[in-house]
């Protein structure tokens, strides 16, 4: 729950990792937009680049993300920040794809949440250096860290950072993870991010939010007991609400 400086990052709450390239090659295949139909939801920003975030919108689609998050061995990272009760939660998973960017918009992911909450960011394909990432140091000056296959940057409050403006002739595409403490007292804070990002988000008790298709801004709390292949977002409205054991 203590906040940190990273010392060659010279920025705040930001780790750099390493993961396993054989895992990360398992999410090539959701490059291809015939799969991802049916299974993934599409968003973009009002930002000035062509970047979609690409999140789970079946159960079997986020069970995909949540196994590789495991494999990845994510959680051990930040768990000495975290105040849980018994695992690092995993609220989504995401591809975040684009192939210009006019100008930088920076941003924070996390804010005041006692770094409960965090963010992985990894490239998947291997022209990721043509859009490098833009972050703030501790003393407000920009410098840019550059993507490399293989290695992450795990960050949490207040790191203050942009896509790089540039552009390619194939989309870059990066893997990210939003995951945290498992405690809902930490929720209202977390939640100011993480339910604002696609339609299937992972509370930190186990419950499933659901966005509602005739309300994009209500959400729904569920718990996903259906079949893989039926559980939607259409069917998971429908299920009955019990609590987790």
């Amino acid at each position: 729950m203590t906040a940190f400086v990273n010392p060659v990052l010279e920025a705040p709450n930001v780790l750099e990792i390493e993961v396993d390239l054989g895992v990360m090659r398992e999410f090539g295949a959701l490059l291809d937009d015939a799969v991802l139909e049916g299974r993934f939801n599409c968003t973009q920003p009002n930002w000035a680049s062509d970047i979609r975030w690409i999140s789970p919108d079946t159960l079997d689609a986020f069970r995909f993300f949540q196994a590789r998050f495991d494999r990845l061995g994510i959680a051990a990272h930040v768990r000495p920040w975290l105040d849980i009760n018994s695992c690092v939660r995993m609220y989504s998973g995401f591809l975040v794809t684009r192939s210009r960017c006019d100008a930088p918009t920076f941003h924070v992911d996390w804010q005041d949440t006692g770094n409960q909450a965090f963010t992985l960011l990894t490239p998947i394909t291997d022209n990721a250096d043509e859009f490098g990432l833009l972050y703030k140091r501790c003393d407000g000056s920009v410098a840019v860290y550059p993507y490399q296959l293989g290695k992450a940057l795990i960050f949490g409050d207040g790191f203050i950072h942009s896509t790089q403006p540039g552009r390619s002739l194939l989309p870059v595409a990066l893997l990210s993870f939003t995951f945290g403490s498992d405690k809902m007292e930490h929720w209202p804070r977390i939640a100011l991010t993480a339910a604002q990002q696609g339609n299937l988000i992972r509370l930190p008790d186990g419950h499933f939010l659901v966005r509602n298709f005739d309300d994009p801004d209500a959400l729904q709390r569920v718990t996903l007991t259906a079949p893989a292949e039926a559980a939607t977002r259409q069917a998971a409205a429908r299920e009955a609400v019990s609590p987790t054991p």
